[in-house]
């Protein structure tokens, strides 16, 4: 008689579900393989993404912490998730993003119960905050080692940065590249690309400029701003496109128009269909100023839509140093007026860098692929290999 063998039960504990990092922990969820492996998700709730997860019927629990910091609703939210740990047993407890990180490593670790992994999507400590808070935040980091079993990167960048950080060993760290869910390829045709922009309210005469994602300082729309205000008055056809929402909202729509160019700047909000509507851009810009990987520049890619990016975090390796899309210096707006500029004038050069990109996509990032990668890594982590 063959013994049944016993599914891994793993926790994904995430900050929220908002962006690349909150797909990815819903990837994990939806495509692991359900006769192995019973993945539940614990996250703070607001995202258009919790939708999703109750529509799919995907084991989760609604965590009341918030995605910015809030002393109280992180308490509550901690209990929360100790409560769960108490009730359910898990084999691993996952965590990503740094609230949920620094919360669910020392509570799965305090348990013994579970392996214990983090995937870093982004340092709580970066270049941009003031030398004090970065000390500390940078000593946070380093000290939740001690409360973690196994590090996931997107990215070989991310991984040498650690190292350098003294955050982990390298043999503790492994790299698994995002991956994305390809679309099919009558999305990126022609008849596509009309629809799209009919959606949007543009036409063919436009010149589309495309930023899709949550609209906060990380991701450098202040300069992206700045620069379209330098770049519009000589391109009166020219429009820029923001797909998302986020705590900026507002103090973008003001400087937009105290820029003088509100007339040609959409703000779409955030869309179900954002992927979709990727296609009617000439061209897809990502001004982050910090940024780990990059999720939304697959979907660029799986659009056929040509890239300008920030020259920071992964972004470069994910671009292979600008063979699958130009890069400009972070929060520099001439540059990155320039940038566009120049990218616009030479869409066909960039039509086949685009496509070479695709090609690349299809070959290196389908989830599935990644998925896997994570089951493996889960499996050798339980000897189970």
């Amino acid at each position: 008689m063959v013994c049944a063998v016993p599914q891994v039960r793993i926790l994904q504990v995430i900050t929220s579900l908002a962006g690349g990092a909150g797909l990815h922990a819903v990837q994990l969820a939806r495509y692991l393989d359900p006769e192995r492996f019973d993945v539940w998700l614990a996250f703070g709730s607001g995202y258009p993404l919790d939708a999703a997860v109750k529509a799919e019927r995907l084991p989760h629990v609604e965590l009341r912490w918030p995605r910015a910091l809030h002393p109280w609703r992180t308490v509550q939210g901690s209990f929360d998730l100790l409560r769960l740990l108490q009730r359910e047993r898990f084999d691993i407890v996952h965590a990503h993003c740094s609230l949920a990180g620094a919360v669910a490593r020392p509570l799965a670790r305090l348990m013994r119960r579970a392996v214990v992994m983090f995937t870093v999507h982004a340092f709580a400590a970066h270049e941009r905050q003031g030398a004090l808070k970065r000390a500390v935040l940078g000593g946070v980091e380093r000290g939740l080692d001690h409360c973690t079993d196994r590090y996931v990167v997107s990215t070989g960048h991310y991984r040498d940065e650690m190292i350098a950080r003294r955050i982990a060993q390298r043999d503790r760290i492994e790299v698994i590249p995002l991956g994305i869910a390809l679309p099919p390829l009558e999305r990126s045709g022609p008849d596509a690309r009309r629809r799209a922009r009919a959606e949007l309210g543009l036409d063919e005469s436009h010149e589309v400029v495309m930023f899709s994602g949550r609209l906060e300082t990380q991701k450098g729309l202040v300069f992206l701003l700045q620069a379209w205000a330098a770049l519009v008055a000589r391109r009166p056809l020219a429009r820029l496109v923001l797909l998302g929402d986020g705590p900026l909202h507002q103090e973008l729509v003001r400087s937009a128009a105290s820029l003088g160019i509100a007339d040609s700047v959409l703000f779409a909000g955030w869309r179900d269909d954002a992927a979709a509507l990727l296609v009617a851009a000439d061209l897809f810009c990502l001004p982050s100023l910090w940024e780990a990987f990059g999720y939304v520049l697959l979907e660029a890619m799986a659009a056929g839509v040509p890239i300008l990016a920030s020259r920071v975090g992964g972004i470069p390796e994910v671009l292979a140093e600008g063979e699958f899309g130009r890069l400009c210096p972070p929060g520099d707006a001439p540059a990155l007026a320039a940038g566009i500029a120049a990218a616009l004038n030479e869409r066909e050069a960039l039509a086949a860098v685009a496509e070479k990109a695709k090609a690349h996509l299809h070959a290196q990032h389908d989830v599935m692929r990644m998925v896997q990668r994570h089951a493996d890594v889960y499996l050798r982590e339980l000897g189970r290999t």
